[in-house]
């Protein structure tokens, strides 16, 4: 690990914050050196005997005083430290998602969960509290061990080289001994963590399965394998601290004793200046013990050094770049100018018009080099205000289908059109503000009816009455209505104390609350009973019928819901 890995990875705008923090370093260094100076004069006439009790008070009160003060400004300076580092977490942790979310759902589909929530979330707070917030308190210490040791040398040279030939060969030997230990206990944390999660997720994500098949002693054996590797690691990462502690205590012993023979052997004696050496000790050996630790744990947190810096390449920062060209971090109001990777500035448009039909033209895609093309030179239209029907054999790509239609997935060669406008990196965001989409298993949040049906809105803004004309428009009003804390109740985790046709119903709600001109039913209906299915797809057609605006297009395996369609794409065909 090189320091410039580290100033690499914090973000250009926080670096200059950055040396200021550096800066307050020095002065913390400072104000502790001065509190040890400050006990000097007090030290001088208990030892020396130059005073009484009565002349000794007013000397140590104010001593007392200005440890007092500088206690204060010790703390505001952490304070200060902190803000830094913990600010800088939130915007690499903020950073780190926008970066995953920008690289579109093939990344994500392709992707484990979660690996990606671990790095944003533990690798980061990792990197900021293992690497950066360690590497600051090891300069801190630092810093007031190179004054004190210097202020020492001045006064006394012997005894000062001597301290440093004891505590010197230490911390080498101790670093060198743990460093590259200590690094591969951190990645084999990292990992039993990360198999430790998902090990719980996939639990709770197929508990009946786990039951049924009669694999659930099975789980609870990964389980507890990586909570074994987890212990195993934190066992020996707290016996080198151990280990570090008994170096520490036979490096206190030494220095006592070289200064004890030093002191019989010179004629300073037990006086003032052995009082000098042993009142710095207070400072010396924390110090030497805190970098001692902070370099330990910089070494068990470095992995999270290359973690992030290969995701913040800048292949990673194109991606996040191309998308705030497409306006899903921007503002989406008026025509934003933006830098693309030429430095010229680029236009975000401030509308899209959908008159006329949505077009594949000419597309191929495929998932990777090694899998099939799925679509070759393929070419679709569906015309504004149509209740399209799409159907195919298992396989045959009709999510994918869909997602080439909602501006999700890049073609290798064609591409996406409404009207004659292409869909690109710069207006996608405009097209998927026009489109409501209703999967087979509709995404619900663990909150109320308000917050699932007017999504990424805040509750208090919602528009409430609009929210109930739609529940009585899908049919859940009355249900909805008889609940005890009406459309403010709380929704069971992904929607468990539902059933899939009120599932469904609210995203249709969701759909219409947004306003889409456009909705996507991916086999929307395919998890609920005959009945379930037979209301929904009479209300998914009366809905076409009232706004001849609207455009449906519905993938479907059962001919009952294709029935209601006023025209079918069979891709088998086509393809």
């Amino acid at each position: 690990m090189k320091f410039r890995d580290i100033f690499s990875v914090i973000p250009r705008r926080d670096r200059k914050r950055g040396i200021l923090v550096a800066a307050s370093l020095f002065l913390r260094a400072v104000l502790d050196f001065a509190g040890v100076v400050v006990f000097i004069p007090v030290l001088a006439q208990v030892l020396e005997k130059e005073g009484d009790i009565a002349s000794v008070l007013p000397v140590a009160a104010a001593a007392m005083a200005f440890i007092l003060l500088k206690s204060l400004a010790v703390i505001w300076l952490a304070r200060y430290r902190s803000r830094f580092v913990f600010s800088l977490y939130s915007t690499l942790a903020d950073t780190l998602l926008r970066n995953f979310v920008s690289r579109g759902l093939l990344f994500i589909r392709q992707s484990n969960s979660v690996d990606l929530a671990n790095k944003v979330n533990a690798v980061t707070m990792t990197f900021i509290s293992g690497v950066l917030l360690s590497l600051l308190n090891v300069l801190s210490s630092a810093i007031l061990l190179v004054i004190i040791l210097t202020a020492l040398f001045l006064y006394e040279p012997l005894p000062t080289l001597a301290l440093v030939l004891v505590i010197g060969p230490f911390m080498f030997f101790y670093s060198f001994f743990v460093r590259n230990r200590m690094k591969k206990l951190g990645l084999a944390e990292n990992q039993a963590r990360r198999d430790q999660i998902r090990s719980v997720l996939d639990l709770f994500r197929g508990y009946p399965e786990y039951y049924i098949n009669d694999a659930l002693e099975h789980q609870m054996d990964v389980f507890h394998s990586s909570i074994d590797q987890v212990t195993d690691v934190r066992i020996k990462s707290e016996s080198y601290s151990a280990a570090s502690s008994g170096f520490m205590e036979i490096t206190v012993m030494l220095s006592i004793i070289l200064l004890m023979l030093l002191s019989m052997s010179t004629s300073w004696g037990l006086s003032m200046t052995f009082g000098i050496f042993a009142l710095s000790a207070m400072k010396i050996l924390p110090s030497v013990r805190s970098i001692v630790a902070g370099w330990q744990a910089v070494q068990t947190s470095r992995y999270s050094v290359d973690i992030l810096k290969e995701i913040l390449e800048p292949s990673g920062q194109d991606a996040l770049r191309a998308m705030s060209s497409s306006g899903k971090i921007l503002s989406r109001e008026g025509c934003l100018p933006q830098e693309d990777n030429s430095g010229e500035e680029v236009h975000v448009p401030a509308s899209l018009d959908f008159a006329r039909a949505i077009s594949l033209r000419s597309v191929s895609f495929r998932y990777d080099a090694e899998s099939q093309e799925l679509f070759n030179n393929f070419s679709i239209e569906i015309k504004k205000g149509e209740y399209v029907g799409i159907k195919g054999h298992s396989g045959a790509g009709k999510t994918t289908l869909f997602n080439l239609l909602m501006g999700f997935y890049a073609p290798q060669s064609g591409g996406l059109y409404v009207d004659d406008t292409e869909i690109t990196s710069d207006n996608v965001a405009l097209w998927q503000e026009k489109l409501g989409y209703v999967p087979q298993d509709v995404f619900l949040i663990n909150g109320t009816f308000v917050e699932n049906v007017a999504f990424g809105q805040s509750p208090d803004l919602a528009d409430r009455q609009k929210i109930e004309r739609i529940f009585r428009k899908v049919g859940l009003w009355e249900w909805i209505s008889s609940l005890p804390h009406g459309i403010d109740t709380r929704l069971a985790e992904a929607g468990n104390s539902i059933s899939g046709g009120q599932k469904q119903r609210i995203g249709i709600a969701r759909a219409l609350y947004k306003g889409a001109s456009v909705l996507f039913f991916d086999e929307a209906t395919s998890s609920v009973d005959m009945k379930t299915e037979s209301e929904i797809n009479r209300f998914i057609t009366e809905l076409s019928h009232e706004d001849e605006s609207l455009t449906v297009i519905v993938i479907a395996h059962r001919q009952e819901t294709l029935d209601s369609c006023s025209r079918i794409i069979d891709i088998d065909k086509i393809r």
